[in-house]
């Protein structure tokens, strides 16, 4: 990763935490303690979330994850990780997998009126192939969508 996009992540990355500091401190100025937790449980999950990515993925595959992660945040999708196996097919995850995912996504149809729309994302490696697995809660039920990448 050049200096460039990590000055700009670290960037992005104090300003989300400068948000969730002003956030409680909004809540506590107000006299809602409890909704000042209930906040900062949200933000300990949502750190959980990022260090799954960092500790599952090789550190290209990882940066290009929260990269999209705070991409998909941006445009009303809370994206999480679920198993994250890629060990041998960082090059095409870089080259091929991120295009996709981000195609899906931008195809996705939010509803205006979810506060919070989920997406799963699951990365499996097998020995020729990588496989991401995008799912989310249609209106007439679960949608999965499947990308596979030969090696």
């Amino acid at each position: 990763m050049d200096s460039g996009k990590a000055a700009q992540l670290l960037s992005r990355q104090r300003h989300d935490y400068a948000n969730h500091m002003q956030v409680i401190k909004g809540y506590l100025e107000l006299g809602m303690p409890e909704r000042a937790l209930e906040y900062v449980d949200s933000v300990v999950r949502e750190l959980a979330q990022e260090s799954h990515i960092f500790r599952s993925a090789p550190p290209e595959v990882a940066v290009g994850l929260y990269e999209t992660q705070l991409w998909a945040r941006d445009q009303g999708i809370n994206l999480r990780f679920g198993t994250l196996q890629c060990k041998h097919s960082v090059g095409v995850m870089l080259s091929q997998g991120f295009a996709e995912i981000y195609q899906v996504l931008k195809d996705l149809e939010v509803p205006a009126d979810e506060e919070e729309f989920e997406v799963g994302l699951e990365l499996i490696e097998s020995e020729d192939q990588t496989n991401i697995r995008l799912s989310w809660e249609g209106e007439s039920g679960p949608v999965v969508r499947e990308i596979v990448m030969a090696r």
